[in-house]
């Protein structure tokens, strides 16, 4: 884990050795006691840290995780949801790691997952899962209750060729990034199409296979730009409602793949 502390303008990186040494880090988030959790698909557990990236505890018994891979916190639960690709459900955990359920299983209906890559929790504490190879956003209640579902396979605006990560600012808007598309498409809490962002090169604001997806405080989205071996930061600006952009409704005939316009 590279660590950037903005503040005192310092660079450290953990999991390096020892107990708490990582042999493939995917996801990580932390709670409002400054730990932070990461997913190591390799060794099939959740690996926590305290701020100073001091190894604390791992999470996740032989067989209750195949390939952990997105990973959110609930302090208003006290729930750790990690996203598991092959097992193709949420595994949800207390915050001693004990395993308490999983949501979902395979499939292609509501509440069915296909390989989901990355979880995010709103400010309603609603948790929406990118689910993968169903080409959509899963929204789910903070007990796990199924809610809505929004996307399609397709090249158009709106549709999605490759989701994986997925954030949500404090108005409630869904930002989803496509490796496919290289870009990030904005949705209202309902699903419709906002705007997207970017386009394949390595100009800042472009961007080649990027995953995951963070939305911090202030509402600063960060975009791990994969094939550019980057992080690259963008900022929601908030305005009245006249400055709020219109939905757009996915037109029904194909068009070529979005290419950063803003709608």
């Amino acid at each position: 884990v590279l660590v950037f502390d903005a503040v005192n303008k310092k660079f450290s990186m953990w999991g390096e050795e020892g107990k708490g040494a990582l042999a493939k880090p995917l996801g990580i988030t932390s709670d409002n006691r400054d730990r932070y959790y990461v997913t190591d698909a390799v060794q099939k557990r959740i690996v926590v840290y305290d701020r100073d990236g001091k190894f604390l505890n791992a999470m996740g018994e032989k067989g209750e995780l195949e390939n952990p891979v997105g990973i959110v916190v609930s302090d208003k639960l006290g729930r750790i949801f990690v996203a598991d690709s092959k097992k193709h459900h949420i595994a949800v955990f207390d915050m001693d790691g004990t395993h308490i359920e999983d949501i979902g299983k395979r499939g292609k209906e509501p509440g069915q997952f296909n390989f989901p890559t990355n979880l995010a929790i709103g400010p309603k504490g609603n948790l929406y899962v990118a689910d993968g190879a169903n080409f959509r956003i899963q929204v789910f209640g903070p007990d796990g209750t199924f809610i809505r579902t929004f996307g399609r396979i397709g090249d158009s605006p709106g549709e999605f060729a490759r989701p994986k990560g997925v954030a949500v600012d404090s108005d409630g808007h869904i930002y989803v990034i496509d490796a496919a598309f290289n870009n990030f498409q904005i949705f209202t809490n309902d699903g419709e199409l906002l705007l997207y962002v970017g386009a394949i090169g390595k100009s800042p604001g472009q961007f080649w296979l990027p995953a995951g997806a963070y939305i911090d405080d202030k509402d600063r989205l960060y975009v791990a730009d994969q094939y550019n071996f980057r992080v690259q930061v963008f900022q929601y600006l908030k305005g009245d409602d006249k400055q709020v952009p219109t939905p757009v409704k996915t037109a029904p005939e194909k068009t070529q793949a979005p290419t950063g316009t803003k709608l």
